[in-house]
């Protein structure tokens, strides 16, 4: 009744404090969580957790509520009774039973609420991946260690039943868990369950139960079916053909209730049986569901690979095959594959099967995706010999008449099918060479008889291959395919040609060759298909041997015959016979000698001792040494139990324990070395392994040592040390990856103080630096401090300003710094802690934490190094728990990583004897010189001696290559382990989650090592991933891993103490403050920063003139300053030295001087056209009218007259087209075409002359002698800057202008004045200064202007210490601004809103005139008509010309009188320019009169002559 009545207490107590705000907030929650942890007074605040387990609920707060019901329910979880049992004890009046029912509820409400939050859609990635590892964790921790079936079905049964995508929850299951047999196990187990009972509620099967998958969103069943279907394929088959690799999720594995966990049923043979037993049902259930038809497709396209080789028995899958082979169509075809395995190898009979290939063989086939399969397949099918010769003749004649209508690439794959078929079946020859004789039609034959003329017998439409007639025809489809267009199919014909009877003269074709074939392969093999060419050789004499006997100096080639042979004798000049049998008896008696050698190494017969003893040297009580212990024995005792390695030999490892103790350490050591050990293994201690290695190298033992990690052991130093676990480098490069991943710049390491803890952190400082990161303070640690001590240390590191906190210790320093670290509120949220391996062995051998060291852990990352899944190592772990009670000790551990290093060190110096005495190795020892010398005393020096063959057994050593516990074991040239990986752990409750994985192969991974070997090395940074994190303070939220230095000091802020443009900075000496357009951005985008800043402004200058901002930056290197705040441009070599904001305002350098006003003069006109372009444009002037005048001067009255009145019009006609005002009308078309197209271009010039000229006129032009930066470089006039600006440096050093030109000037009213004086007067010609400035001044000074362009750009930003993080939140600030408008505002309360960029408003003292070139097309066009209208008139005028003269010759001919034949010897020439003369009308007229004339000549003489001066006259009258 008191526990009742405080239970109702507590829950009244949580109602008040949720009905105060309405709905819990996180430290509320988080208060209630401890309060649940802490007694079973507040048990009922698990009810009111349970309520904030939504996919709705806010993140933070359902984390919280998880994490706190998970560390409740874990503990208690042996105790909580079964549903049946909790039902019984509902009713029951013992409390205690009550209290075990009303968990059994509410534990049954967590694992609904998280199977809710895992599957439902709405849930966050980041709880998703929580709470499905939390509930894969009570899957693990069921009764008794055994894997909790029950609620993993409800698991199942959720994801199988949801209407939503699973994939991402199906990526977690497949990537973390499918890889452990129990988890698959118990998967098939479930789905075939589930499947059977869907399957009952579901009617139809095979083809009826086909669907189409677009209705898939209507049906709940096939949204079943497919899910099913997606977790089969993401549970992969485990190879079941290897019987080592079957890691369980579970402590107990696979063992069913009332099972006892034998060895029997653990064996790796039981669970193979088991798995392919679930496997098979699982698949079966699912085959039996109606498919739809894409999951139909899906499932055919892979059952073959990943489905029969896993199953039982493969045979029962029969029916699903011969049911799929029947539907025909694309289905029949994918299902081909698995129907001809169950066929070959399980003893399947199909009656019709040929019957069925036979009628896919169609068209479409060749076009079909899966065509290479179903193709090779086909041609395994018919290779058997038991084939009859009617069903080849049928496939080959189905093919052949295939290859009429396949394109290129299925014509080759039908001639490889149809050659491989006539050479497996010679009887079937006959359909290549069948000759028919022209005189018989008889058609009723078998193959004896001839067949019908022009008739082919083959039926293709038949389906059954033995009535389709094949026998009775031929393959003259084959034939016509000699003439194809593709040269690689008429080439490939030829081979059918060949005799195929005989197999040994050919060879079956690969179908793979060509399955794949398409348009583009056929294409591509004939381009690249070479064309042979004959190879020549030429030779002086024809040779007569293979050798010349210049070859071979000494040496004679002699023919003799032998028995009818001619055998080459090669004899040496000058040989005995005596001489060449002695050789002959040398090489015997050394042959046998070689042979005896060979023999004797085969057999080893160099005596092996019959024990050899090595040493061990480790502390026995520690983290490491624990399970060192036990796992070096279990190595010894199966070494000895194996008789491949060391046959006849017995190991013995003579373990001793330094006790941490250095001094003992190294007593221990010497005392191994007096007994003529031959390898020690160790030691533990870095420390202690770099004094005993001294001895180690002087002595030539050998020293493997499997966890002294220390990266300065090298075998450069130490050649006799042999590191068997991965060397400190590789860790610290994992951690600085890790830093460098979340963006973290600097980070506080805290170590012990000795080799191991100084040389790991230096490693680290060397990695971080590779990655632009640096280690802020390092917090040594004295070994054996006290706690006071800790605490000091770690006060001082809470006062850095980096929150990132590496920590590289021993177990027992490093827990008790945690420790005191959750004491100093170092944990809480804001803090990364990142812990070497030190950390993840102590809590892989941990079965139990206390609850103020597991409080202490939360949210920290520790590495592990990673080990493989291998076959010692399951067999390792496997006996783990019976090896530690065989041992005797009080205490139980577990076996990490060091442990599995151990046991394959023992195992490294068993291979590298075996090989050391199989190579002749022999163990003796001589003593050690030096040491006589130092004889006397009570030390026994002298009995320590050198090992004869350490150098020997270390070369052995180092060329080991084996699979161990740990995985490959192989070192390197460097004398390093190949393939350092390592798992990255964040601590989570009372588990480990492991986020992510790291390699020297590919970096940062959340996929395993292993299989990233598998593919190219990727490091690129978009491929490094790692998982969720919970950080301390149970935040999912990256933390920003640093603050501001807790030492009370404010930062110092350099200030420029400016005298002149105050806008921008200025200090009020009045008030003592510091205002401006700097102050106030700096101070807007202080205040946006989530954190407080504290500071101070300082001011830099004499206050008489401008300060020198390059010693301003200075003052920040030499730590004067913390930051520089004002008008600090960014230029290259203060970026050398500082780190920049984001530029708050833009700024370069440009050019000030002063400009006149230009007035036009009263000839402006003529400044539109230059010169040249008046003078072209007249011209063109004159020939338009030239041109225009030949064109209508024969055919025109108004271009007729005499030749004053002919030239005037020319002009006129072609002036006046500049103002359109032309009277004269153009009659021919040529002269039309030429003034359209001159009018074009009249208008063109006309406009752009007014442009131009009223430009000239109206607008106002200012000039000036300077027209930009390079023209004032290139002069010799005095330049102004202003004092303190950068443009001094830039004008010296980058454009080289001299140091007498330049002026240094103060104010804006020294501008001015230098301006107006100009250079004649002891002024400038020019100022240069930045845009800001420059804008600020022309605001009161309009007069003055810029010329040029901004010839820098640049802009000002506030300046701080290099790597400063302050610097990139402050630059994410200065942008907010910018985009909420405030730097808007900022900028128009100082600097006035009317200040906008200046434009140049300086032009040339004259404007551009008008080119010729800006016309010339125009001109080119014109021109080009005119010519092209000239050639045609000339070439009608010649031919008129050519009419006329014909005519007038005629007319002389038939005159008989001499006048006419005086009148034909006049000039030709004269005649033509007459005729050209003429207007064409009167021409035709004269034309004529001439004939008229020549009519009347034969009546009357008189009449002609008066006919001929009649017509003289016209012409005589006519001409001008």
């Amino acid at each position: 009744m008191a526990k009742s009545s405080s239970a109702t207490a507590s829950a009244s107590g949580a109602k008040k404090r949720k009905s105060k705000s309405g709905a819990l907030t996180h430290e509320e929650v988080k208060s209630l969580g401890h309060e649940l942890l802490s007694s079973r007074t507040h048990l009922n605040h698990a009810p009111t957790l349970l309520a904030l387990l939504s996919p709705s609920a806010p993140l933070k707060i359902a984390l919280e509520a998880l994490i706190s019901l998970q560390s409740f329910f874990e503990p208690l979880l042996p105790s909580i009774p079964s549903a049946s049992a909790a039902a019984a004890e509902v009713a029951s009046s013992d409390p205690e039973l009550v209290f075990g029912a009303w968990l059994r509820q509410r534990f049954d409400e967590f694992v609904a609420a998280l199977i809710e939050l895992s599957v439902s859609p709405h849930s966050d990635d980041a709880i998703r991946e929580v709470a499905f590892d939390a509930f894969m964790d009570f899957v693990k921790l069921g009764k008794d260690g055994r894997f909790h079936s029950a609620i993993y079905h409800k698991f199942l049964h959720a994801v199988v039943h949801a209407t939503d995508s699973i994939d991402p929850l199906l990526e977690l299951l497949g990537s973390k868990y499918s890889k452990y047999a129990d988890v698959c196990y118990f998967t098939y187990t479930s789905l075939d369950k589930i499947t059977n009972s869907l399957g009952s509620q579901t009617t139809g099967s095979g083809k009826d139960g086909l669907q189409n998958g677009d209705d898939s969103s209507e049906n709940r069943n096939v949204i079943c079916i497919h899910n099913i279907y997606n977790i089969l394929v993401h549970t992969p088959a485990l190879d079941f053909q290897k019987e080592t690799k079957f890691d369980m999720w579970s402590t107990v594995g696979i063992s069913l209730k009332g099972e006892k966990n034998s060895s029997e049923g653990s064996s790796a043979t039981h669970i193979n049986k088991r798995l392919k037993v679930k496997f098979t049902k699982a698949w079966l259930a699912f085959l039996k569901l109606p498919l739809p038809l894409d999951v139909y497709k899906e499932v055919l396209a892979t059952i073959h690979q990943n489905v029969i080789p896993s199953m039982s028995n493969p045979a029962i899958l029969c029916d699903f095959f011969t049911r799929s082979y029947d539907i025909g169509g694309v289905i029949s075809v994918m299902a081909l594959s698995g129907l001809f395995i169950l066929m070959t190898q399980h003893n399947l009979e199909y009656p019709k099967f040929y019957d069925k290939l036979y009628a896919l063989l169609t068209p479409a086939v060749f076009m079909a995706k899966h065509r290479s399969v179903f193709l090779q397949l086909l041609d395994a099918c018919l290779k058997s010999s038991y084939v009859s010769a009617h069903l080849a003749a049928s496939f080959a004649k189905r093919l052949s008449r295939l290859a009429l209508s396949a394109p290129p690439a299925g014509a080759l794959i039908i001639i490889a099918l149809i050659h491989n078929l006539l050479r497996r079946h010679p009887s079937i020859n006959f359909l290549v060479h069948w000759e028919v004789p022209q005189d018989d039609t008889n058609t009723s034959g078998e193959a004896s008889q001839p067949k019908k003329v022009g008739a082919d017998p083959f039926n293709n439409e038949e389906t059954d291959p033995t009535k389709s007639g094949a026998m009775r025809s031929s393959l003259w489809e084959i034939d016509t395919l000699r003439h194809h267009y593709t040269p690689a199919v008429s080439r490939f014909v030829a081979s059918l040609e060949n005799d195929l009877t005989v197999r040994a003269k050919t060879s079956e074709m690969k179908i793979t060759d060509f399955s794949s074939g398409s348009y583009a392969t056929v294409f591509r093999d004939e381009v690249r298909r070479r064309i042979k060419q004959v190879p020549l050789a030429f030779y002086r004499t024809t040779p007569t041997s293979l050798f010349q006997e210049s070859d071979f100096p000494g040496w004679t080639f002699e023919q003799a015959s032998v028995e009818g042979n001619e055998n080459s004798i090669v004899e040496t000049s000058g040989a005995s016979p005596a001489k060449r049998l002695a050789m002959k008896f040398t090489l015997l008696f050394w042959g046998i000698f070689c042979c005896l050698c060979c023999y004797a190494l085969s057999k080893n017969i160099y005596a092996r001792p019959d024990t050899v003893s090595i040493g061990a040297l480790f502390t026995f009580n520690s983290t490491i040494g624990r399970v060192a212990k036990i796992a070096m024995a279990a190595a010894v005792s199966d070494i000895n139990n194996d008789s491949r390695i060391l046959p006849g030999t017995k190991l013995v490892v003579q373990m001793r324990d330094s006790n941490c103790s250095g001094f003992v350490g190294i007593v221990q050591a010497l005392q191994f070395m007096e007994k003529d050990t031959i390898a020690i293994i160790g030691p533990q201690s870095s420390v202690l392994a770099h004094v005993v290695s001294h001895v180690a190298n002087e002595l030539q033992v050998p020293m493997l040592s499997f966890a002294a990690t220390d990266p300065t052991l090298t075998p450069l130093q130490f050649p006799f040390f042999v590191r068997t676990t991965h060397s400190d480098h590789f860790q610290m490069a994992s951690v600085a990856d890790i830093v460098n991943y979340y963006g973290w710049k600097q980070v506080t390491a805290i170590y012990i103080d000795d080799d191991y803890g100084r040389n790991g952190i230096s490693s680290l400082g060397d990695e971080l630096a590779k990655r632009r990161s640096k280690i802020l303070y390092k917090a040594a640690v004295r070994p054996g401090a006290k706690k006071s001590e800790m605490a000091t240390v770690l006060v001082r590191v809470a006062m850095m300003e980096s929150r990132v906190l590496i920590l590289h210790a021993n177990p027992d320093s490093g827990l008790a710094l945690l420790l005191l670290a959750r004491n100093l509120g170092m944990t809480s949220s804001g803090y990364v802690w990142i812990a070497t391996d030190w950390l993840g062995s102590f809590l892989d051998s941990s079965p139990h934490l206390d609850m103020d060291l597991v409080s202490a852990v939360q949210g920290v990352l520790t590495l592990r190094q990673h080990t493989e899944n291998t076959r010692k190592k399951s067999m390792l772990a496997s006996k783990w728990s019976a090896l530690v009670k065989r041992d005797n000790v009080d205490s139980r551990f577990l076996i990490n990583s060091y442990g599995l290093y151990a046991y394959d060190t023992v195992w490294m110096i068993a291979h590298a004897l075996d090989a050391f005495f199989s190579r002749g190795g022999n163990i003796s020892f001589s003593v050690y010189p030096k040491l006589r010398e130092i004889a006397g005393g009570g030390l026994q020096l002298g009995a320590m001696t050198v090992f004869d063959e350490g150098r020997l057994l270390l070369e052995r050593i180092r060329q080991i290559n084996f699979t161990g516990a740990t995985g490959l074991v192989k070192f390197d040239s460097d004398g390093n382990l190949l393939q350092p990986a390592y798992d990255i752990v964040n601590i989570l409750g009372t588990g480990l989650r492991t986020i992510g994985y790291w390699s020297n192969y590919s970096g940062l991974s959340t996929a395993s090592p292993e299989t990233l070997y598998m593919k190219p090395a990727n490091r690129l940074r978009e491929n490094q991933k790692l998982g969720l994190v919970i950080w301390p303070g149970e935040t999912v939220t990256r933390p920003r891993g640093w603050v501001f230095p807790n030492n009370g000091n404010e930062l110092r802020i350099g200030v420029p103490d400016r005298v002149s443009f105050r806008q921008f900075v200025s200090a009020d000496n009045i008030t003592d403050t510091v205002r401006g357009f700097c102050i106030d951005v700096f101070v807007a985008a202080i205040n946006l920063l989530q954190y407080p800043v504290p500071y101070k402004f300082m001011m830099f200058g004499n206050g008489s003139e401008n300060p020198s901002y390059t010693q301003l930056i200075n003052k920040i290197q030499t730590n004067e300053f913390d930051a520089v705040v004002g008008d600090i441009a960014i230029v290259t070599n203060r970026t050398r030295v500082v780190d920049f904001t984001q530029p708050y305002i833009e700024s370069g350098l440009m050019v000030l001087t002063s400009v006149k006003k230009h007035s036009s003069s009263g000839w402006s006109f003529l400044q539109p056209f230059t010169i040249r372009m008046w003078g072209v444009t007249g011209l063109f002037f004159l020939i338009i009218g030239t041109v225009v005048w030949l064109l209508e001067h024969r055919i025109n009255d108004d271009f007729r007259g005499p030749p004053v009145k002919q030239i005037i019009t020319v002009f006129w006609f072609s002036f006046s087209t500049l103002f359109f005002a032309h009277r004269e009308d153009t009659r021919s078309t040529l002269g039309r075409f030429v003034i359209i197209i001159w009018l074009f271009v009249v208008l063109i010039i006309r406009s752009s002359y007014t442009a131009s000229l009223t430009s000239i006129l109206t607008v106002q032009q200012l000039t000036s002698p300077i027209t930009g930066i390079d023209s004032l470089v290139a002069s010799d006039e005095p330049i102004g800057f202003q004092i303190g600006s950068f443009a001094e440096n830039y004008l010296l050093h980058e454009l080289g202008v001299s140091k007498s030109r330049l002026r240094a000037l103060g104010n804006p009213d020294e501008y001015k004045r230098a301006l107006e004086l100009g250079p004649g007067n002891g002024g400038v010609m020019a100022i240069v200064d930045e845009r800001p400035y420059i804008e600020l001044f022309l605001l009161e000074h309009p007069k003055f202007a810029v010329v040029g362009s901004e010839f820098t750009k640049s802009g000002w930003g506030f300046a701080f210490p290099r790597d400063s993080p302050l610097a990139v939140d402050l630059s994410t600030a200065i942008l907010e601004l910018s985009e909420n408008g405030d730097l808007q505002r900022i900028h128009e309360k100082w600097l006035n809103d009317r200040m906008t960029e200046p434009q140049s408003q300086t032009n040339e003292l004259e404007s551009d005139s008008l080119q010729v070139y800006s016309f010339s097309g125009l001109f080119l066009i014109c021109g080009v008509a005119c010519v092209i209208t000239l050639a045609i008139h000339a070439g009608i005028l010649v031919h008129k010309y050519c009419e006329h003269a014909a005519s007038s010759q005629q007319a002389a001919l038939s005159s008989a009188d001499g006048s006419s034949r005086s009148s034909s010897s006049r000039s030709r020439l004269q005649a033509f320019l007459s005729f050209a003369d003429r207007r064409e009308i009167d021409t035709r007229r004269a034309s004529k009169e001439k004939a008229a004339a020549l009519a009347g000549v034969g009546g009357d003489s008189v009449g002609g002559v008066s006919a001929v001066s009649s017509t003289t006259s016209v012409i005589t009258t006519t001409s001008c």
